[in-house]
């Protein structure tokens, strides 16, 4: 074994650095999801609020 500053393996170093950059881009990925549904709930809102202007009769 070289003289390094990791007695671990490099082996071992990699495999838990891929676990966590695997659990990282889940989360990312779950955030994004989230974010997608919110755009569309305030795409809807919007839409919503735009007709009832409309009814109103105020110009969006």
């Amino acid at each position: 074994m070289s003289d390094t500053i990791y007695r671990e393996p490099t082996e071992n170093i990699l495999t838990k650095g891929l676990h966590q950059m695997t659990v990282a881009c889940e989360a990312l990925t779950k955030q994004n999801d989230i974010l997608n549904k919110d755009v569309e709930n305030l795409k809807t809102k919007l839409t919503m609020a735009k007709e009832k202007l409309l009814v109103n009769g105020i110009e969006a």
